[in-house]
């Protein structure tokens, strides 16, 4: 009976050693796995980052490739590219690795490798032959005007291969997009921020690359001539678009060629006894119909779409033509431009001839020239006559065209060219960028106010106006999640300086302020997923803030007198609709001084009343 027990407990204790036995080697066997997994990992995501960052220098031998007309040079770093972006993303998209994104704390990291690699393949893959392509046949000199004319054959031919381009760099910067930093270590992260800042900045450019090749031709009369209004703008005296349409310029394009026939002074329209056509929205409401009743107050609302319209209607009420389109731009747009052209002589040979140049232009148009002339008409001759003076050195080619590409990007980054068509199909290609006007549009990602001014009399003191604007997103427990938007304007002059303007600038009194007063109409646009919440006065808003809706908008607009030396700041505070959020945004109307704009952290007893 002992022997027996003796053996059944020998039994036992051997089936015990061997279940002891079988977890040991089952918890090896995974520790086995994991570190196998984790070396697999591993060393393939240092071969992925190695080839990414390989990647990179070749990008650059394309572009100068592409850019100097070297087609075998383009064709082989294509090839390169392309070898370096695919091995990165099958090294990083295999299935262990996708496993192994699950984990707590190396999954974040992972991820965010394997997103950036996905990115550069499929643009790679899918758009770096279309970009080859167009080695040696579209560059600079393709916008030379030569013979008189811009010839518009080769924008026509690289169309195609700019839009395959584009919807592969809108694809990789999609998938960038949704690649996210959340978890990741801080030298990763911020490569990955790199990186996505630098696909957003090149599909920018090759989204306005392509709509040029798809609307120049056609605007540029390809198939039968066009006309268009051109609005030089004045933004000492502030309106929503810029400023007030000082000059108006027709010209005429016809396969490629641009004539101009005739330039006239805005203050010679108008005023009309009502809106020359009806205003859209509540346009009355906010801007007044004054809107539609001058020239010069046709861009106070942003909606430069009706500007044009309105515009369009007062040429065709006075001339009997129609035109196919309006242009606006400003003197700070001019002074880009004259980077470009070189200096310009305006009235040569006469008491108020000038050079114009780049350094000079803003302060000669909207400053030295109500020192030097003091009646209107004279001031209004010297505005036409610059104006003319530079598009007819435009228009016979003398400029360098990759400084004037470069002028004319940084004119539209800074919305200081609008466009009309009249042309449907033209109009709804112009609405995906920012050359329609406002109000703002939000890109992926993003929630974009507008901020728009628009000077209270008829001085010129917007000169001397500096604007800053701060965005915030604080989250009070009380409210939930806001989005804050706050202006702050400042009158830069002294009361001694504002003492010795010429009365035609500083308005002398007339206007229902002090001299020297600057009075600006604020109106603040939220993207079409917030609405308005309150508005908290730091300093020095004139009249309280009211409140209109304008279409899908929330519209905050108020009035702010500053004497010179005097600042006012404005909060104004937005609530999300449900579901909806995105980092926040500014278009600001583009002015004569650098307008400031920043983020920074808002407490909840400064946003809430």
């Amino acid at each position: 009976m002992e022997r027996m027990s003796s053996a059944a407990a020998d039994r036992r204790a051997r089936r015990s050693h061997d279940g002891r036995a079988w977890v040991w080697w089952l918890i090896a066997a995974v520790l086995l796995i994991i570190v196998a997994i984790t070396a697999w990992v591993g060393v393939r995501g240092m071969l992925a980052a190695k080839e990414l960052r390989q990647a990179l220098p070749v990008a650059s031998t394309i572009q100068s490739a592409v850019i100097g007309g070297d087609s075998a040079g383009a064709a082989a770093g294509v090839a390169q590219l392309r070898d370096h972006a695919d091995r990165a993303h099958a090294l990083t998209s295999d299935p262990v690795w996708r496993l192994a994104e699950k984990a707590p704390w190396a999954g974040p990291n992972l991820r965010a490798l394997s997103g950036v690699s996905a990115s550069a393949a499929a643009i790679a893959d899918n758009g770096l032959d279309a970009v080859a392509s167009l080695s040696g046949k579209l560059s600079a000199d393709t916008f030379r005007v030569k013979g008189g004319a811009i010839d518009v054959a080769p924008l026509v031919a690289a169309a195609p291969a700019l839009a395959k381009a584009d919807a592969a760099m809108e694809s990789g910067a999609r998938i960038s997009r949704s690649v996210s930093t959340r978890g990741v270590i801080a030298p990763l992260a911020g490569a990955v921020a790199d990186y996505k800042s630098k696909i957003a900045e090149v599909s920018t450019f090759t989204d306005a690359a392509s709509k040029a090749a798809t609307l120049l031709p056609g605007m540029l009369g390809d198939s039968g001539p066009r006309t268009y209004l051109v609005l030089v703008l004045n933004n000492a005296e502030l309106r929503s678009s810029g400023g007030i349409p000082g000059s108006v310029v027709h010209v005429t394009a016809d396969h490629g060629r641009v004539t101009f026939d005739g330039q006239y002074s805005g203050g010679s329209f108008g005023p009309y006894d009502s809106p020359i056509t009806k205003l859209t929205g509540p346009t009355n409401e906010l801007f007044g119909e004054i809107t539609g009743e001058y020239m010069q107050d046709v861009t106070l609302t942003p909606r430069f779409d009706q500007s044009a319209k309105l515009a369009a209607a007062m040429w065709q009420q006075r001339f009997g033509q129609q035109v196919s389109g309006v242009v606006s731009l400003d003197p700070v747009a001019l002074k880009y431009i004259l980077k470009a052209t070189g200096p310009v002589t305006v009235a040569p040979g006469t008491p108020a001839a000038t050079e114009l140049t780049a350094q000079n232009v803003v302060r000669s148009l909207l400053s030295d020239v109500y020192s030097r002339f003091s009646q209107p008409q004279q001031q209004d001759a010297f505005f036409d006559a610059a104006s003319a003076s530079i598009f007819a050195k435009l228009a016979e080619g003398k400029f360098a065209p990759q400084t004037m590409l470069g002028a004319f990007a940084r004119i539209g980054d800074e919305h200081r060219l609008n466009v009309w068509s009249s042309e449907p199909k033209e109009r709804a290609t112009l609405a995906e960028t920012t050359l329609s006007g406002g109000p703002a549009k939000s890109g992926p990602g993003e929630q974009r106010f507008g901020v728009y001014l628009a000077d209270g009399t008829g001085s010129k003191m917007d000169y001397y106006l500096h604007t800053k604007v701060a965005l915030g997103q604080p989250v009070c427990s009380t409210v939930g999640p806001l989005y804050v938007l706050q202006v702050t304007l400042t009158n830069g002059l002294t009361a001694q300086q504002a003492a010795k303007l010429p009365a035609y600038v500083s308005g002398d009194g007339t206007y229902g302020v002090s001299v020297g007063t600057i009075r600006t109409q604020v109106s603040t646009y939220g993207s079409p997923d917030v609405e308005f919440g309150n508005a908290v006065t730091a300093t020095g808003a004139a009249e309280p803030v009211k409140f209109v809706k304008d279409g899908d908008r929330s519209v905050a607009q108020y009035v702010v007198d500053l004497k010179p030396g005097q600042s006012s700041t404005v909060r104004l505070v937005y609530n999300p609709k449900k579901g909806k959020s995105g980092r926040i945004a500014a278009d600001i109307t583009p002015q004569i001084n650098p307008v400031s704009v920043t983020k920074r952290t808002f407490a909840c007893d400064e946003v809430v009343k």
